[in-house]
This record gives structure tokens, sequence and C-alpha cells, in this order.
């Protein structure tokens, strides 16, 4: 599969597709209440926001997606369990993003965060964890591992409640 982006770039993957598999993930209230966890798609290029999102669904989660940082702000009052932003959007960045969901809506405070991102560089990673993101993965990634990286976030995700016991 490739993907190209509007100014003619184009990027290869391998994408192996799992129709039946189902992670079990996070939480004691998902597991008891079988709720899909969400993921917020924060993507400005669209061939490559549909297909996480294709691939995210397909893989048992609830997906938003939003093109722009602020689109994304937007949606800060819904229930989300997971970020996935790119690093360069249109209007800021995906580490900005972060800090600004966290300040609209403070149980966002603990949503994990990963950026998605065709930077490399260690000022691009410092960047994302010093705004609080919790994982940097380079574009085009590595299906299998991004859904590891997903559920291992999602399962040590704590709640506010127990962030004031810990």
């Amino acid at each position: 599969m490739w993907v190209a982006d509007d100014v003619g770039r184009t990027y290869d993957c391998s994408i192996l597709l799992r129709r039946s598999q189902r992670l079990v993930l996070s939480g004691a209230e998902m597991l008891q209440t079988g709720t899909l966890p969400t993921i917020l798609v924060v993507e400005d290029y669209t061939d490559t926001q549909q297909m996480l999102k294709l691939l995210l669904e397909d893989s048992g989660f609830r997906v938003l997606t939003a093109t722009t940082g602020n689109d994304a702000l937007a949606l800060a009052h819904r229930d989300i369990d997971l970020v996935l932003t790119d690093f360069s959007l249109p209007d800021m960045t995906g580490p900005n993003v972060v800090r600004r969901l966290r300040q609209i809506n403070a149980r966002l405070k603990y949503v994990p965060t990963i950026v998605l991102t065709a930077f490399d560089g260690g000022e691009y990673r410092n960047r994302a964890f010093e705004a609080g993101c919790d994982a940097f993965i380079v574009k085009p990634p590595n299906f299998d591992s991004l859904l590891v990286i997903i559920d291992r976030l999602l399962r040590t995700k704590q709640t506010p409640q127990q962030a004031l016991v810990n």
C-alpha cells in the first residue's frame, strides 16, 4: 500500500489486517462494561487519517477524528481514552494539542497520548515528552507495534482517583 500527501511525497507501508482479532483492553471498567476504548486520531492528511481509523476500528476501538488541532480541541468534551496525534498540524503542533486538551478538560490530564510523525529528530521527541506525551512513533508505523503500545498505555492508564492515591 502507498499513501501520497498533497505535496506529492509518497510513503510505503505494509499492513497486516486481522479481521477476527480483537484486543482485550484496559481497565476493569472497560472489561466489566464491555465499553470499547475511544481513540482520538488527530491527523491532517486524509489518507493517513482514514487508514488509521479503519485499522483501529478493525482492531476493536471507537475512533474520533480531527484534521486540525482546533478540531481536536472541539472534541475535548467527549469521552476519550487515548490521543494519537501527528506532530505537525496546520494550526499547531501535536504536543500543543495535548497541552491544550489537558487544560480544557481535567479528565484528559490522565489520558495517554502518542505522537505519530515523519520527524525523527531528538528535538521533536523532547518537545513531545515535555508536553507529557507517553510515546513517540516515526511514520510509517508498524501497525502491530502501534497496537502493542496502545494496549500497554490503555492497560496502565490511571484515573484521576488512582493518581490521587499514588
